[in-house]
């Protein structure tokens, strides 16, 4: 465990490039404000990495129209289990348990955090620890699965091929329950 916010950023410092490049503010919040700002900021990165995974799971594996995925995904209100959800619908598999237990800890103290429970400051550290290691560990499964990294720069993810027309996408979608209504 980070016994203080040195050892936070040793972690965070031994992290794979592309981890760091996708929390650039990182290494200012932990060393200049109190722990709520760093724990909100990393959430913040990570809700956009799920909703990007999913995107790119969908646009890549099932050839859908960019544009309308993007539009549907972003009127879907993704919680955690509907992120799990999507994910099994898209990928055909479900993340690791493993993986996850590294996210839910640090979604654990963000919760208190956000709902003005009493934290401690080793809970903040362990929970900004572990997800740098559920960034690290999911950009590889996913890379496994579906070849791009969410955590990271997605330009070129899809490659080329052409798009399934709006209306074919539509249906794609709504098969898999986007949006969910």
């Amino acid at each position: 465990m980070a016994k203080n916010y040195r050892a936070v950023i040793q972690k965070y410092d031994e992290a794979p490039q592309q981890i760091r490049e996708y929390f650039p503010d990182f290494v200012e919040l932990v060393s200049h404000y109190n722990w709520e700002i760093p724990i909100s900021y990393v959430f913040s990165r990570v809700e956009r990495a799920k909703r990007n995974t999913i995107y790119c799971g969908i646009v890549k594996l099932h050839w859908c129209n960019s544009r309308l995925t993007r539009k549907l995904l972003n009127e879907d209100h993704m919680s955690r289990g509907r992120f799990l959800e999507l994910f099994k619908i898209v990928f055909g598999c479900r993340v690791p348990d493993d993986i996850i237990a590294k996210l839910k800890i640090g979604e654990h103290i963000r919760d208190k955090m956000a709902h003005g429970m009493k934290w401690k400051e080793a809970e903040a550290r362990l929970g900004l620890v572990n997800v740098i290691d559920f960034a690290g560990d999911f950009n590889d499964f996913v890379d496994g699965q579906a070849g791009f990294r969410p955590f990271g720069d997605l330009r070129g993810f899809k490659g080329r091929g052409q798009p399934l027309e709006r209306t074919t996408t539509r249906w794609v979608l709504k098969g898999m329950g986007i949006p969910k209504k």
